[in-house]
């Protein structure tokens, strides 16, 4: 299951096969639960979802969080004739049923993943403005000689670049729209 849940304030799956794009986070944040304080330094993604979501292989369940889902420009409505939660998202509409826990969960099939939109374009789900800043990072990126993606986060992050108009999230768009730099992926002469 995938619970939608209230009182987080991140998302955090602990299956992380639910998830794409798996990467280390740019900044790891501590958990507090109840139970114990853990620590969570990856993400993931789910595709036409703009959130990163933290993997917590430790945690006890695949999390979303209902304000966040809300921040993301999803609309959440309560059918309360069938005490379900409907989430609409880009291209996808997600029922959270109730379940004997007390909890909202939607169940993921055994033989697929949840979320996730087969599209025919990989920009698909992105808006005109983030294809922009994609295509502005990957031409800043040939720019300063092509180094890995990993360092052009570093780069932009510490601020190396003065008035650098890119962003980590534009570099993590453009990775997911174009796939690796190729030229950064051969080396350098």
């Amino acid at each position: 299951y995938i619970l939608l849940y209230n009182q987080s304030t991140c998302h955090i799956f602990r299956n992380k096969s639910l998830l794409m794009n798996i990467q280390p986070a740019d900044s790891p944040i501590v958990i507090h639960s109840t139970a114990r304080v853990t620590y969570a330094d990856t993400i993931g993604y789910i595709r036409n979802f703009p959130d990163p979501i933290y993997i917590c292989e430790e945690g006890i369940a695949n999390i979303l969080s209902f304000a966040k889902v809300r921040e993301a420009g999803c609309i959440i409505n309560y059918d309360s004739s069938v005490d379900t939660f409907v989430v609409q998202g880009p291209g996808k509409t997600i029922t959270f049923n109730w379940l004997p826990s007390g909890l909202y969960g939607h169940r993921v099939p055994s033989t697929g993943v949840c979320l996730v939109v087969t599209v025919d374009s990989p920009d698909e789900g992105y808006s005109p403005r983030q294809i922009a800043s994609a295509k502005n990072a990957r031409k800043a990126m040939s720019m300063f000689g092509s180094p890995s993606a990993a360092t052009f986060k570093l780069m932009v992050r510490d601020n190396f670049i003065n008035n650098c108009p890119v962003t980590l999230d534009a570099i993590r768009v453009a990775n997911n729209i174009f796939g690796p730099d190729a030229a950064s992926l051969q080396g350098k002469m």
